[in-house]
């Protein structure tokens, strides 16, 4: 198993994640495009940097990387969606630590839309067996009127009095590796370089407007409590492109005695001591899995398990299934017949065991 992720921001496994950190803004800073002049190959290498960091920076997406030495945490789905354990844009994580471009940037910053959260409750059933799912959630869209200026139709707009319509504006910023000049996006006019006389009645100047959306959304076996489904581009809409759409998944552990633990089910069946000491085999009905026969063995201890292999919960991230794991219980009867107590009297006597009586006076031998 490579871990080429390590390699890449030149940490050792057991990094610490101030480490990582530190490794991660050394690279950062080396291979940063606007420091070598929009050279490919340091487009590249600084969006694997980000990849690996956005990765290792994780604790669930580290440990799933450890454990498979893969970041992806199961495969693609219909619609363009995709599993994530977060929602950080790797070209957005340089930002987070240095807060704009280098001197020398190209345009305006891109305006993409921002993503959308949204929680979705699963039923037991629902999730072991996968379901399609219809789904609503609200989202900011372009204004249809104003086609996104935020200008009323017909309006002129005026030269930003900020960037003098350049839609930007440099400023000098401390940072960790001393003074840097930046070139950030024009607060004012948004890096349009214009900006509005008279505001669009629709989206009153916003520019955006908030519209329910519906989609149906095919959900895999195996789904478990708090797996995320990305849906690309599905987000709130901006000039230069949409947002994500993350979806999280609320789903029970357990229905009706059957417990969930990841990939593996859990069911207690309860049997007669008669049926432990002298052996049975017969039919259980387990809720969602239906009926499994159980062969049980004279003289099996309570609390044995029996386990079926490859009947449990689909794996999402990779091929096959998990258990399903079956405790076989001892029921012990709260009241006896007559005959009952009688014959287990007479069982007691003939191993010279002193017992409690009907009454529950213990009586000692049986004479």
């Amino acid at each position: 198993m490579a871990y080429e992720f390590y390699d890449t921001l030149g940490v050792s496994r057991d990094a610490s994640a101030d480490d990582i950190k530190k490794a991660y803004r050394k690279k950062a800073m080396e291979s940063h495009p606007d420091r070598h002049g929009g050279d490919k190959a340091k487009e590249a290498e600084f969006k694997r940097i980000n990849e690996a960091y956005a990765t290792l920076s994780d604790a669930q997406k580290k440990a799933h990387y450890d454990r498979f030495g893969s970041a992806e945490q199961a495969g693609g789905f219909p619609g363009g969606g995709g599993f994530s354990g977060g929602n950080m844009d790797f070209g957005d994580i340089f930002e987070t630590f240095f807060g704009g471009g280098f001197s020398g940037g190209g345009g305006r910053r891109q305006e993409v839309g921002a993503d959308i959260e949204i929680h979705v409750k699963l039923g037991f059933e629902e999730a072991i067996r996968g379901t399609k799912k219809e789904i609503k959630f609200q989202k900011k869209v372009i204004c249809h009127d104003c086609k996104g200026t935020g200008a009323k139709a017909g309006s002129q707009m005026e030269t930003c009095a900020d960037c003098n319509g350049a839609g930007r504006v440099r400023r000098r910023a401390q940072s960790l590796f001393g003074v840097i000049d930046q070139v950030v996006t024009c607060e004012r006019c948004g890096g349009s370089g214009k900006t509005i006389k008279e505001s669009c009645p629709t989206c009153k100047g916003r520019k955006y407007i908030d519209e329910t959306k519906t989609r149906t959304i095919e959900i895999p076996a195996g789904i478990d409590d708090g797996m995320t489904i990305k849906l690309r581009d599905e987000g709130n809409e901006g000039r230069d492109g949409s947002g994500d759409l993350f979806v999280h998944f609320d789903v029970p552990t357990e229905f009706e005695g059957l417990v969930r633990d990841e990939e593996t089910l859990h069911y207690k069946a309860s049997f007669d001591p008669v049926e432990f000491i002298l052996g049975t085999k017969k039919t259980i009905n387990i809720p969602v899995i239906g009926e499994k026969t159980i062969d049980l063995k004279p003289g099996t201890d309570p609390g044995s398990e029996l386990i079926f292999r490859g009947e449990g919960v689909s794996r999402v991230s990779r091929n096959g299934k998990g258990d399903l794991i079956v405790e076989l219980v001892m029921a012990m009867p709260k009241k006896l017949t007559k005959k009952e107590r009688e014959l287990y009297e007479a069982i007691a006597k003939e191993k010279d065991i002193s017992t409690y009586n009907s009454k529950g006076i213990f009586a000692g031998l049986f004479e």
